[in-house]
């Protein structure tokens, strides 16, 4: 039967934080979903936990070789079969509401483009350390995109149509910052909301480095690139800032700045922040212990 939720998840050399993120999918309240990896030539064999894991709404496919990860969403996008899309990255988890929440906002008002929810910032330790893109009160955000502009929500918690989705498509050209592009046009013309609490977990330690971070803004110029001829002072001007971070934080880290700058990207969390996280923690760490395989 085709499922109501398809969930996009690229893989590269994960299968240590792999147990994590199949637990928080087993630990969904809303369980009619499919999770659709690529391997995009993996060396560590991921193939092992999935077989440990052992749930048939997990679909396995391998490419060729590394290709990076633009062609790895899109050929994951490409073999979804949803009427929801989402996402899940290998090293990241999700709080076993998340589904739900998405799902109940764009069924009730389907002229939305993206919903999407705070992210809970996680050390190498799984301790968490910050909160981003979440509100302090219990209102749902709901605004629109008119002209181009760094996205206003976070890619990784997003959901969406599966149509609209397919319709976009990821740019395959893209082996980072493929996220940003795929959400400006996805959201340019549109409607969106944010749910005010964090319901994805990220881990940002060790993972945003300056090489990875100047490259992702080389390709936003490409991203507003592409929308020059439409806007072309919009763009020009998101490249320009675009240029003027790249120059910011190529200072800071020489300046020995560099966690100071990540860091100040998310607020220090609350009691209820922790409260939530570990919450969902001990569910979530339950399943992944009782997996065969332990990693």
């Amino acid at each position: 039967m085709t499922p109501l939720i398809s969930v996009v998840m690229p893989l590269f050399n994960a299968a240590g934080t792999l147990p994590l993120a199949f637990a928080s999918l087993q630990a969904q309240t809303c369980e009619d979903w499919e999770c659709v990896i690529v391997d995009d030539g993996s060396r560590d064999d991921p193939e092992r936990i999935i077989q440990a894991v052992s749930d048939s709404r997990i679909r396995y496919h391998r490419l060729d070789r590394n290709r990076g990860r633009g062609y790895a969403r899109q050929h994951a996008l490409n073999l979804s079969q949803g009427k929801y899309l989402t996402f899940l990255d290998a090293d990241d988890w999700i709080y076993p509401d998340k589904f739900q929440g998405q799902v109940e906002l764009l069924e009730a008002e389907p002229d939305l483009a993206i919903v999407s929810t705070g992210m809970a910032i996680s050390n190498t330790s799984d301790q968490l350390v910050g909160i981003r893109n979440a509100s302090d009160d219990e209102l749902v955000f709901r605004s629109s995109m008119k002209t181009p502009g760094m996205p206003p929500l976070a890619f990784a918690p997003s959901m969406m149509v599966a149509e609209l989705a397919k319709k976009t498509g990821f740019d395959t050209s893209f082996p980072i910052a493929e996220d940003a592009d795929f959400l400006l046009r996805a959201l340019l013309g549109r409607r969106y909301a944010i749910l005010p609490t964090s319901l994805y977990v990220y881990r940002e330690q060790g993972s945003t480095t300056l090489h990875k971070v100047s490259s992702a803004l080389n390709y936003c110029c490409r991203m507003f690139q592409k929308q020059f001829k439409q806007y072309p002072v919009d763009s020009a001007i998101e490249m320009a800032k675009a240029r003027g971070k790249q120059i910011i934080y190529h200072s800071a880290a020489s300046l020995g700045l560099w966690d100071y700058m990540i860091a100040r990207r998310s607020r220090i969390p609350n009691a209820a922040d922790y409260r939530q996280f570990q919450t969902a923690w001990g569910a979530i760490s339950t399943i992944a212990s009782g997996y065969a395989l332990t990693v």
